[in-house]
C-alpha cells in the first residue's frame, strides 16, 4: 500500500514538471506589442512581443 502511494506522489510531481508548465506565446489582446509586462522572475518590464507566458506568469528572453 505504501509503495503504491508512493508511485502516485512520483508520478503526480513528473505530470507538475514536465506537462503542467508548458509555454506559449501570449495571444491576449488586451495587450498590444509596445506595452510592457513585469518578468514574473526578474521583475524587469519588457515589451509584450519578447516574452513568453507560463501558468506562473510571463517569463522574458533573458530568463528563459
Amino acid at each position: 500500500m505504501i509503495k503504491l502511494l508512493l508511485f502516485l506522489g512520483v508520478l503526480y510531481i513528473l505530470y507538475r514538471i514536465f506537462w503542467k508548465q508548458s509555454i506559449s506565446f501570449n495571444n491576449n489582446e488586451t495587450y498590444e506589442d509596445t506595452d510592457l509586462i513585469e518578468c514574473s522572475n526578474c521583475h524587469t518590464f519588457v515589451p509584450k512581443n519578447e516574452c513568453k507566458f507560463t501558468s506562473n506568469g510571463c517569463i522574458c528572453k533573458d530568463c528563459q
